[in-house]
């Protein structure tokens, strides 16, 4: 049988992206047809001019968007209780930086068959609260638990490796409209703009489903 694909765009700084992960993994798993289901991993660098340098994600938020103190812990608590809700991790006083190395690292995964594994890691980390989220020696630590030998990782660090996978996502994601992300495109025809609920997806996903095999 043919497979339906499920093509999720995600950086691994935006919650909306790891909250919609988290609700379209349990729609699969729940799918009757999930054994002919590929999910394929794509990524979207939402902030490529952030500081490399690791700072609280109430400060970046604030200096990019110009945002109050307050009104930007206002905004993340409520992340968090939605996160809560779906039982996933979520500190808001949380460490944020340039995300490029792990999206390279996401393209690494593909090569070893664990990108959305890999990427999910790292947000697990990141929205966990890990101040060393960012760390060579995590992010080894988390490619290693997957099977990726140290210095696969380590090799991708060190060099530019990826970076044209990753700026050819980005433009692919932007063709089919995408301003952002989360993004979701089932089928090959059925696209979903930001994170919605797990009813919509599970519609979504029978809706692709009856589109390719009737």
């Amino acid at each position: 049988m043919v497979p339906s694909t499920v093509d999720v765009w995600a950086d691994v700084l935006c919650p909306w992206c790891y909250l919609g992960e988290q609700r379209l993994s349990r729609v699969i798993e729940m799918s009757p047809h999930a054994e002919h289901i590929e999910l394929r991993v794509h990524t979207f660098q939402l902030d490529p001019q952030a500081p490399t340098t690791v700072m609280p994600t109430l400060r970046y938020l604030a200096e990019k968007y110009g945002a109050a103190p307050a009104q930007a812990r206002a905004m993340e608590e409520g992340m968090a209780q939605w996160a809560a809700a779906e039982g996933l991790r979520y500190g808001v006083d949380r460490p944020a930086s340039n995300t490029s190395d792990m999206l390279r690292l996401v393209d690494l995964g593909a090569e070893h068959d664990v990108a959305f594994d890999y990427l999910r890691a790292m947000q697990s980390e990141v929205f966990g609260g890990n101040d060393a989220a960012f760390a060579p020696d995590t992010l080894v630590r988390l490619g290693e638990e997957l099977g990726i030998p140290a210095r696969a990782v380590r090799e991708v660090l060190a060099t530019d490796r990826y970076a044209e996978a990753v700026r050819a996502d980005h433009d692919q994601a932007v063709r089919l409209g995408a301003t952002g992300v989360a993004f979701t495109v089932l089928g090959e025809r059925l696209g979903i703009p930001g994170a919605v609920s797990t009813a919509q997806y599970a519609t979504a996903l029978d809706q692709a489903w009856e589109q390719i095999h009737g």
